[in-house]
């Protein structure tokens, strides 16, 4: 019973100290491939910690895709293509070593995140959307980022944020011939302040 009340009570208290609420979407660019994301931060009263969710839809890039220029059709299209999706479901923290000691508008940070990653690997196939995705492989696993961030608040309650890291994203099993798509990441998140 003490351990029910203790997962029920502890993140309302911790929670009630994080005051300063702020959510937002951005753009992600990496070396495995892009997406997009969302996000929700909850900020400390003295703004030296943060506690962030985040929600991603990432597109892996294949090794060998390329944008060609068909001259027969007159069209651009890609060769060398994977259909392989990754959605992590991130929680973490941000650390803001400098709070309070810069005078201007934006804190630097170390951020850590980690959660469950559900791959959804469809087929290679040049058909329609149907025919690459509706008997898609999908499996779960664990990943997560590390990195270091920018944030740059503005006077209209909003944020840029910068982040540059490392993406961990392992895979359960094998996707597109590689279990592992792990690499660099750019993450510029744009968030507005909740009144």
């Amino acid at each position: 019973m003490n351990i029910v009340v203790y997962y029920l009570v502890f993140p309302i208290v911790v929670l009630a100290q994080f005051s300063n609420v702020q959510y937002g979407l951005g753009l992600d660019i990496g070396s495995s491939g892009s997406g997009i994301f969302f996000n929700h931060i909850w900020t400390n009263t003295n703004e030296t910690m943060g506690i962030i969710t985040e929600f991603r839809f990432f597109d892996v890039k294949g090794d060998e895709e390329t944008i060609v220029y068909d001259y027969w059709t007159n069209q651009y299209s890609t060769v060398g293509g994977q259909n392989l999706i990754l959605l992590p479901m991130l929680l973490g923290g941000n650390y803001y070593p400098f709070a309070g000691m810069i005078a201007n508008n934006f804190s630097p940070f170390v951020t850590l995140r980690s959660g469950p990653i559900f791959t959804i690997d469809g087929k290679e196939t040049r058909g329609n959307f149907h025919e690459r995705w509706s008997e898609s492989q999908t499996h779960w696993s664990f990943g997560g980022f590390i990195g270091l961030g920018l944030e740059f608040k503005w006077v209209n309650l909003s944020s840029v944020i910068l982040h540059v890291g490392a993406d961990i994203l392992p895979l359960s099993q094998k996707a597109d011939d590689k279990d592992d798509y792990s690499g660099m990441l750019i993450h510029i998140a744009f968030n507005r302040f909740r009144k």
